[in-house]
């Protein structure tokens, strides 16, 4: 493929990748404004407020582009990409009081803004909503293994709920192994991702080798995505990521950075780390000086050789659809997302911890 025809080809992805989350967005706002009568206003406001203002996200495209064959399967599943939006939005509302978050999006978090019963009846009327909208699609006619496939989005929400409960019962656990960090991200992203991807291939009844190399690309992707949140976390400031600066180490979540830090750093930074978990001093000073020794250690670079090892492996599961528009799709959203390992010479390979080779 000459650079021309290349520079177009991901230019056209770009397009479609805002052009389908913006479908999404709108659809599901008006989903949501169709299941609550106008009388509940209060309601309808909060509502509004949970889904103004979203920054893009690849939960519907990697839906759609593994249920398409052409432009006109993603209009066909529209419907049920926004229902995907609404969970993966109820995750978020949980994710920031679980978490102490004050900000998303630049903006007050619906806890901060409303208060905790009202973000929990958010998240709640988000994740039902959805849940309706796509039971009541997969009984129009066209689409294949609906019973499946609607077991696949419920045990989305099952894995996600256990991963929420292993992230907060290991919070602050100095002896958690990148085992047990693994599989929260694998409840949390890895296997969202995975059935998202082969729900959608089996709804258009791909054949078993694309269903399969579609899931594989789902679980690589996703434990990719959720390692690059962690580093972002970190080293990106506030006003990047849209939330008040490294949540995770607020709530004193045991992400893989830390995890690391602790396997690697020189002792006075492990001496100092071990405190700071223990501690509740969320004072700026202090989460920098624990940002900067995470730093230090070399954690963020493995973070980021393991995160581009499964991006990597996810490109390389779409071998069997590879020149298809779904394969050039998701091939260039995986992309997306490599970087570069800063801080080590030429030619030096940073090694992959075992726990994220392997798949138990």
């Amino acid at each position: 493929m000459t650079d021309r025809n290349q520079n177009s080809s991901e230019e056209e992805c770009v397009r479609a990748f805002y052009r389908t989350f913006r479908q999404a967005h709108r659809i599901s706002k008006r989903l949501v404004l169709e299941h609550i009568r106008p009388r509940d206003g209060h309601l309808r406001e909060l509502m509004r407020y949970a889904l103004a203002k979203q920054t893009t996200s690849e939960y519907p495209f990697v839906f759609q582009y593994s249920y398409c064959k052409d432009e006109s399967g993603v209009r066909k599943i529209g419907r049920m990409a926004a229902a995907v939006h609404l969970l993966q939005s109820s995750t978020l509302i949980t994710d920031d009081v679980f978490d102490f978050a004050d900000e998303r999006y630049h903006r007050p978090a619906i806890h901060q803004k409303y208060d905790i019963s009202h973000a929990i009846i958010a998240a709640e009327l988000l994740q039902s909503i959805g849940m309706e909208c796509i039971s009541s699609e997969l009984e129009r006619p066209g689409f294949r293994n609906q019973v499946l496939v609607l077991k696949l989005f419920h045990k989305i929400i099952k894995d996600l709920y256990v991963g929420q409960h292993l992230d907060i019962v290991n919070t602050s656990n100095l002896r958690m192994p990148t085992r047990e960090y693994r599989r929260v991200i694998e409840l949390g992203a890895g296997c969202f991702f995975q059935n998202l991807a082969r729900s959608g291939a089996l709804l258009a009844n791909k054949p078993k080798a694309h269903v399969e190399s579609l899931a594989a690309f789902g679980y690589h992707y996703g434990m990719g995505l959720f390692i690059t949140d962690d580093i972002v976390d970190i080293a990106q400031p506030r006003a990047a990521t849209g939330k008040p600066f490294a949540p995770d180490l607020q709530g004193r979540r045991m992400r893989l950075p830390v995890i690391l830090a602790l396997q690697l750093g020189a002792k006075n930074d492990v001496r100092w780390l071990k405190e700071f978990l223990k501690s509740s001093d969320n004072s700026r000073m202090v989460l920098l000086e624990a940002a900067n020794r995470i730093k230090n250690s070399g954690a963020l670079q493995v973070c980021q050789a393991v995160a581009n090892d499964y991006i990597t492996r996810s490109i390389r599961s779409l071998a069997a659809i590879e020149g298809t528009p779904t394969g050039k799709s998701l091939t260039w959203l995986a992309r997306r997302l490599v970087m570069p390992v800063e801080g080590g010479e030429p030619g030096f390979r940073i090694r992959i911890p075992p726990a994220f080779r392997t798949r138990d």
